[in-house]
């Protein structure tokens, strides 16, 4: 295969993997109420996350060792933040977040770039330097769009507390009745307290969260953050086994080889 294709395929694989990263940033833009009520569909989204995540995190990999001159690496990596916004959805802070990915790509690759040129024999872990800012800016580029998506629907119908913890408060009060209260008082006490819930509810939300409420987007968004940098941290060694096994494969298709090269090296010595 020609070595233009080749370097047009894994450009081409940056910019599908980062097209699929962006739609799933737009998804997170529509779960204000998915992420207040944990369920299955909210661990399918985070798992299509991190499926997303690392795939952007294995492209880029494969671009920053063997896209080759300088100039064509950088401008695929600009290149994937517009495909991003595409799948994603153009704002002015989805670009700004997107920027910031760019440019995290960029600190990405020269960190690699040195790490290689500093390295006596090829090794995939010289693809481990940078990475860890490179998943910070994508874990932001979500949470962003969760943070987008939130204020928009706050702004739009106002903060209320989701039925799946109403229902849980209601329980827990409705056992602390049926425990307490007198036999024969027990049913009305309940009917009372079920129809008085929601008003108090909504009195709470009035007096003690809307003068807060610009906040609310901001903590609902801080969650998902502090969680997937926690599971991000935890798998970092994922994306270097993908990538090793890539190379393997790669190697023994004989679509790459690895070359030995003479360099002049300077040091200073005692006359």
């Amino acid at each position: 295969m020609n070595k233009r294709l080749k370097v047009a395929f894994l450009v081409a694989l940056l910019m599908g993997s980062t097209y699929f990263f962006g739609s799933i940033c737009g998804q997170f833009g529509h779960t204000y109420e998915l992420m207040l009520s944990p369920s299955w569909d909210l661990l399918y989204l985070f798992l299509w996350f991190l499926l997303a995540l690392y795939l952007v995190m294995v492209t880029a990999g494969l671009v920053a060792a063997l896209v080759q001159p300088v100039w064509i690496a950088l401008t695929a990596f600009a290149a994937s933040g517009l495909v991003m916004l595409a799948g994603w959805r153009l704002t002015m802070v989805s670009a700004i977040v997107v920027a910031v990915y760019v440019l995290a790509a960029f600190s990405y690759f020269w960190s690699v770039s040195r790490e290689l040129a500093n390295r006596i024999k090829f090794s995939a872990e010289s693809l481990r330097v940078g990475q860890a800012t490179l998943i910070i800016a994508l874990i932001i580029a979500a949470c962003g769009s969760l943070y987008l998506g939130c204020a928009a629907h706050i702004e739009r119908e106002g903060f209320s507390m989701p039925e799946y913890y109403e229902g849980i408060i209601m329980k827990q009060v409705e056992k602390q009745i049926e425990a307490r209260a007198p036999a024969e008082e027990r049913e009305r006490m309940v009917s009372e307290f079920r129809e008085e819930f929601p008003d108090a509810v909504e009195e709470f939300i009035d007096d003690t969260l809307n003068p807060y409420e610009k906040f609310i987007p901001l903590g609902i968004a801080v969650g998902p953050f502090m969680s997937l940098v926690t599971i991000t941290r935890l798998l970092a060694w994922l994306p270097i086994l993908v990538l090793r096994l890539v190379f393997s494969l790669l190697t023994a298709l004989h679509l790459t080889e690895v070359v030995s090269e003479t360099r002049q090296v300077q040091r200073l010595v005692i006359k």
